[in-house]
């Protein structure tokens, strides 16, 4: 029979345990709506907690039912310790995620997850046969590993604080990991003074106590909260979206249908075979206007509503095959060169891939300075762990320092000369969003424009 406070702490664990889990389902869920990244590695954390509490109880019952060199005490201790690693991984992971932080580099995570196996092996077969190294076991055990998740915790927590806007999910969450990655670093130091015989004023039955749980419960809420708060504001701009898509595409569409209307009274006043040509010419600019809007819009929708076709894709011959189809042969274009590092083949969709290539590619064309020295087109390729990063240059006009962080947005025009529809570069963040990929663009007016691209493998 175990011991009354033994069963209270089993209790409290359980009790973890049980909350780690409903936060980890309402994560899941949250991202098989949503797929959004963090929400993945955030549920897997709280997976990796709720392994965390169930080993401990385990790990508890087995100090007092089995012998110190029992083999599966000793598993359970590899496996609660090393589900403890994992927690720390993931939640910085998605940590980083949410604050947009560089992407996690995910062959790193990778070795540190198979590395973190012999550590964890190490720490608890160090001294684990000894009756009396019951302080240096727990230090192995315990301390080492709340060093580690105070120093994430409190890190995680100022990543969070980088966020601008942020709201009270977020708030609630950069609190609690505060108080809790301190609380972590005190049972590192509890546990450092144990062995070393230095009085603390703290006892080890501290831990796992009822203000754990309470800073658990605070973060799993402040994690639901903000998942809420960031698709509100996905949906308000969306909303937002919508109502200029709605206006714009009306007015694009009219327009030009209301210039038709106005030179075909034209006509009918002429026998100038001459203008009558001349007005055909000018009315089939403006069929072909409205063909490029109702593209656009056919192009966005199936970008939004399809699902993800996923093939192997070579780039670099990808890349080339859309600049041929892109060119008049009849007529000047700027030279195309491409580079890479090695074979570039990526798992990906390529429609959304078309869609991307395609409208940068022709911006490249379109406004390049040909008259210019050496007109080109540049496309360096690298292959990276995760996928591929490429960038795409021209020397071309450029596009002005104040115009680049509207770039992106739907209908947006840098010139009201422009003959696009204002939807090309709100197309390929589009496509490339749904690819989980990332793009940025540099430029300076009057000597080119190069877009990054990083394009996972999915």
């Amino acid at each position: 029979m175990l011991p009354q406070p033994v069963l209270i702490v089993i209790v409290q664990y359980v009790i973890q345990a049980l909350m780690a889990m409903v936060i980890m389902l309402i994560l899941r869920k949250f991202y098989r709506q949503y797929q959004n990244e963090f929400y993945r590695f955030w549920s897997i954390s709280w997976l990796a907690l709720f392994v965390t509490m169930i080993g401990s109880c385990i790990a508890l019952a087995n100090a007092f039912l089995l012998p110190l060199d029992h083999p599966f005490r000793l598993l359970v201790s590899v496996i609660t310790l090393y589900a403890g690693f994992l927690q720390i991984a993931w939640l910085y992971a998605g940590t980083r995620e949410i604050s947009r932080t560089t992407k996690v580099d995910k062959s790193k995570m990778r070795a540190f997850l198979l590395v973190a196996v012999p550590i964890c092996a190490t720490l608890v077969i160090i001294q684990y046969d000894d009756p009396n190294a019951g302080d240096y076991r727990i230090f192995y055990r315990v301390g080492i590993k709340s060093l580690l998740a105070g120093g994430v915790f409190v890190t995680c927590a100022l990543m969070l604080k980088k966020i601008s806007k942020a709201g009270i999910g977020i708030r609630f969450i950069i609190f609690s990991f505060i108080l809790y990655g301190l609380m972590q670093l005190n049972y590192f130091v509890v546990t450092l003074c144990e062995i070393n015989n230095i009085p603390y004023g703290a006892e080890l039955p501290f831990f796992m106590g009822a203000f754990e749980l309470f800073l658990q419960s605070l973060m799993g809420l402040g994690m639901i909260i903000s998942v809420l708060e960031i698709e509100q504001h996905n949906l308000k701009k969306a909303n937002i979206e919508l109502d200029t898509f709605l206006y714009r595409s009306s007015h694009d569409l009219r327009a030009p249908l209301t210039t038709i209307s106005g030179i075909i009274s034209m006509i009918k006043g002429t026998d100038d075979q001459k203008k009558i040509d001349e007005y055909h010419e000018a009315i089939q600019s403006r069929i072909d206007q409205v063909d490029n809007v109702i593209r656009d819009i056919i192009t966005l929708r199936k970008g939004q509503k399809s699902d993800l076709r996923l093939i192997e894709i070579n780039l670099e011959d990808e890349i080339k095959k859309e600049f041929e189809h892109l060119i008049d042969p009849n007529v000047k274009y700027p030279a195309l060169h491409v580079k890479s590092n090695r074979k570039p083949i990526i798992r990906t969709d390529p429609a959304r891939l078309h869609t991307v290539l395609t409208n940068i590619l022709s911006n490249a064309i379109k406004y390049h300075d040909l008259e210019g020295d050496n007109p080109k087109i540049s496309v360096q390729i690298s292959c990276v762990d995760d996928g591929i990063d490429f960038s795409i240059t021209d020397n071309g006009q450029g596009i002005d320092q104040r115009h680049l962080p509207k770039i992106f947005d739907m209908f947006f025009r840098a010139s009201q000369t422009s003959q696009g529809t204002g939807l090309g570069l709100y197309l390929v963040r589009d496509a490339i969003d749904n690819l989980k990929g990332t793009i940025g663009v540099k430029s300076e007016k009057g000597k080119g424009t190069t877009f990054d691209i990083h394009l996972p493998n999915l």
